[in-house]
């Protein structure tokens, strides 16, 4: 497990986790400039108050990150059903062809006069037909493939996304935990009266 030091609006803490120290400096990072944002923008916020505001902004963050995670899981499902009904339309294709130059091939060998010369070509202009039907559906689905491949790469990011949102909830949390003690502290040192042996 990783031990780092991180400095969050001036106040040091030590970060555990089985995170690179790279990774768990660069969640440090982005609590404490929400929090001084928060600051900046109301100066007479408490340093718990600017905790928790933190808080609901890494957590709209996430939701954010969530949502469009899952509309790209729907793309991708979308994309492999297409690229499912695209495969079974080449194949039916594939097939349709094979028939067709089954069929010509018997034609060649059976009619050899004129007069079905035409039935001939009228076939061959079935197959070439069929063939470029084929060479389209095939352009189809690698496009299809393309942006399948696509969605994957950004579903991975956006899951990446996600989970260091999580971590910096989980930081933002044990954030407010240490405020809320450092206020008590600050309350018994500023009333005497206050003071309680519980209090530590």
């Amino acid at each position: 497990m990783n031990v780092v030091t991180v400095k969050i609006n001036g106040v040091e803490y030590n970060l555990k986790g089985e995170e690179k120290e790279e990774y768990l400096h660069k969640v440090a990072s982005y609590v404490d400039k929400k929090v001084k944002n928060i600051i900046e923008g109301n100066n007479k916020l408490s340093t718990a108050s600017a905790a928790v505001l933190s808080a609901i902004n890494v957590v709209d963050d996430m939701f954010k990150v969530q949502d469009k995670y899952d509309k790209a899981i729907k793309e991708c499902d979308k994309a492999e059903n297409n690229d499912a009904a695209l495969k079974e339309q080449i194949e039916s294709f594939k097939k349709q062809m094979k028939h067709l130059e089954e069929y010509n091939a018997e034609l060649q060998e059976k009619v050899k006069d004129s007069e079905n010369s035409e039935l001939i070509k009228e076939k061959d202009l079935e197959l070439e037909k069929a063939k470029k039907e084929l060479e389209i559906m095939q352009q189809t689905t690698q496009k299809y493939m393309e942006q399948y491949n696509l969605l994957k790469t950004e579903n991975k990011e956006l899951n990446f996304r996600l989970q260091s949102s999580k971590y910096k909830l989980i930081d933002l949390e044990r954030k407010l935990v240490d405020n809320q003690i450092s206020l008590v502290k600050e309350k018994k040192q500023n009333h005497p009266l206050l003071k309680d042996e519980n209090i530590k």
